[in-house]
């Protein structure tokens, strides 16, 4: 399969990348670099510099063709969420509806959406807490997510 990781040079992405790969997938990674570095990325799998808001998002998807996406690109700071709740907004938001909407155009197969228990969940009064556990949003980066989870149903 080709599997398109967004993100894919960040902790979480990298490793995600590390294991389609082992796997035999074919991956590319499409990643700004503002929380990510190159170093982390397995040089096996094909790179894009670009970030998930960019018009250009369209000429990978036109390239590439992929089975799945796994979707870890986000900004990612709940500080930097309560600082500047419109530039989280439009990355996690507005990026995430660019690569939706760049999904159903290529009839992709299967999305998969990095989320954050954590921070949908608050401070959870049940550890471990289930997923059936109520929604409590306390910070502009959980809203945003938790859009992001909405927009996938």
């Amino acid at each position: 399969m080709k599997i398109l990781v967004t993100g894919g040079a960040g902790f979480i992405g990298s490793t995600i990348v590390d294991a389609y790969l082992k796997e035999g997938h074919e991956v590319v990674v499409v990643d700004n670099l503002h929380s990510g570095r190159l170093e982390n990325l397995n040089p096996r799998a094909k790179f894009y510099l670009l970030d998930i808001r960019s018009a250009e998002l369209a000429k990978v998807f036109e390239l590439e063709q992929f089975d799945v996406i796994n979707h870890q690109a986000a900004q990612k700071s709940v500080p930097a969420s309560v600082e500047n709740p419109k530039l989280d907004a439009d990355i996690n938001i507005s990026g995430t509806l660019n690569l939706l909407e760049l999904a159903v155009e290529h009839e992709v197969k299967k999305i998969i959406f990095g989320s954050t228990g954590g921070a949908l969940l608050g401070d959870a009064d049940i550890i471990p807490t289930p997923e059936t556990a109520p929604v409590n949003i306390i910070s502009p980066y959980a809203l945003t997510k938790y859009a992001g989870e909405r927009y996938l149903d």
